[in-house]
């Protein structure tokens, strides 16, 4: 495998400056949703029943579970509302699987049920029509014309496709990688496997829009370009394995403490992941406040930083015309906690992933 010399870990940020809701956003946009589609049912009987056929359960489901949970009515929605987080619902649910518990009126099957209708709203968000791909595009086109694009990895924390769709369609020159291999390369006239001299990696860590899971064959299908994941949640729609027909899964690992890493494809591009950490000169942090809770992520630096016996130089850009001077110091400080060699953090300020994608940084 050739060098990798520079990754770049693209957070929540970097999607937001797609148009992209952040996780703490994602509730109160939902619900924002259901008053336009609100008015579309008194205006327009006809259309609303196409329309909310497809997610009349999980909008059932989410619903009694604000109420029940948190007292919250969202149908009188107004944005005074104090949503808890994503962690905190997901959290919950799964800490009571985990336990083998659950709650009074709510059993294993609604637990499961309320779960994901909790990831819909994720896949609904973050449905690719919906989202530009402007940053991405400029931050691929400058690698390229710096004829650095081969030898950068990238690691998605997203689970949506716009870096996918713009690796997708480059030239014959740039194969996208995702570190694993799909049942696509074994079929006639389907997705080819990369060229390892041309190709780009792209590892998704929390998985993909565009992947679905199948537990019979236990392989993996690509879906390019195609929220496949969203069919999932439409009632009565499965996506079903071409070779036992079995229904296919999402592959998404959501925002919760008890991240469930079980799936053999993820386990796989973790350890690419900790393979070319370790390679690499430098790392570029976009849109990613590296929060305490994300052990996971701590853990592959922590393990590429003692196998080098180095920290690598660390550039951290996750700047928004929010941020207060007090969020920026905080967070400073969890990166230079958290690495050896305090110098070797650049943590910029007032640089957003805007400005990296058009500036890039300059190199220590």
């Amino acid at each position: 495998m050739k060098r990798i010399e520079q990754v770049i870990i693209l957070g929540a940020g970097a999607s937001k400056s797609e148009g992209a809701p952040l996780q703490k956003e994602l509730f109160e946009e939902f619900f924002k949703d259901q008053s336009i589609f609100e008015d579309i049912k008194k205006n327009d009987p006809k259309t609303w029943k196409n329309i909310w056929n497809l997610v009349e359960e999980q909008e059932r489901l989410i619903k009694d579970f604000f109420n029940d949970f948190w007292g919250i009515d969202v149908i009188k929605y107004n944005t005074k509302i104090d949503f808890p987080t994503f962690e905190e619902c997901l959290g919950t649910l799964d800490l009571a699987n985990l336990q083998g518990q659950s709650f009074k009126g709510y059993d294993k099957e609604i637990i499961n049920k309320t779960r994901n209708a909790l990831i819909f709203i994720i896949a609904h968000h973050l449905d690719n029509g919906k989202l530009r791909e402007v940053n991405h595009r400029k931050l691929i086109d400058r690698l390229k014309s710096k004829k650095t694009l081969k030898k950068t990895a990238f690691i998605s924390l997203n689970y949506d496709i716009i870096i996918d769709n713009i690796l997708t369609d480059l030239d014959i020159d740039f194969h996208i990688d995702y570190g694993i291999d799909f049942v696509n390369f074994r079929r006639v006239d389907d997705w080819l496997p990369p060229d390892p001299e041309k190709s780009v990696l792209l590892l998704k860590l929390h998985g993909s829009l565009n992947w679905l899971y199948c537990t019979t064959c236990n392989h993996i299908e690509l879906f390019p370009k195609e929220n496949c994941s969203i069919k999932l949640f439409f009632k009565n729609h499965k996506e079903i394995c071409k070779d036992c027909q079995t229904p296919m899964k999402f592959v998404i690992i959501p925002p919760t403490f008890y991240k469930e890493m079980s799936n053999p494809f993820i386990q796989q591009i973790f350890l690419k992941a900790d393979e070319i950490l370790r390679q690499a000169d430098r790392i570029c942090i976009c849109g990613y406040s590296f929060p305490d809770a994300d052990i996971h992520i701590k853990y592959l630096l922590k393990r590429a930083e003692i196998f080098r016996g180095e920290t690598p130089e660390i550039y951290v850009m996750n700047n928004h015309e929010f941020k207060t001077d007090t969020q920026k110091q905080e967070e400073e400080l969890r990166f230079i906690r958290f690495f050896k060699n305090k110098d070797k953090i650049h943590y910029y300020k007032n640089k957003s992933f805007q400005d990296f994608v058009k500036e890039g940084i300059d190199i220590k």
